[in-house]
């Protein structure tokens, strides 16, 4: 998988757009929310579980199995360990 590095600071201006698919009780969801807190980096949550389907996490990610599914600028980044990656956590 392909990963563009970037800078934080264009994290934290708002220049990316980053999409986290979460479900509830999902530990690694709350971790990867917390990480990007943690760095200041503003993101939307789509939860399957509060207004968002299964079958609509699965047209933006055919394959995903599991959560969550991280996008930065509409590219799949993956899961937390990849986010953790991106970031060089």
């Amino acid at each position: 998988m392909l990963l563009r590095m970037m800078n934080y600071q264009t994290y934290k201006e708002n220049k990316v757009k980053v999409v986290i698919w979460s479900k509830n009780g999902c530990t690694y969801c709350e971790k990867a929310k917390a990480l990007l807190k943690a760095k200041d980096i503003a993101f939307e949550e789509r939860n399957i579980n509060k207004g968002w389907t299964k079958e609509q996490l699965l047209a933006a990610v055919p394959n995903a199995r599991t959560v969550p599914q991280i996008f930065f600028d509409e590219e799949l980044v993956g899961g937390f360990d990849d986010l953790t990656k991106k970031l060089a956590v």
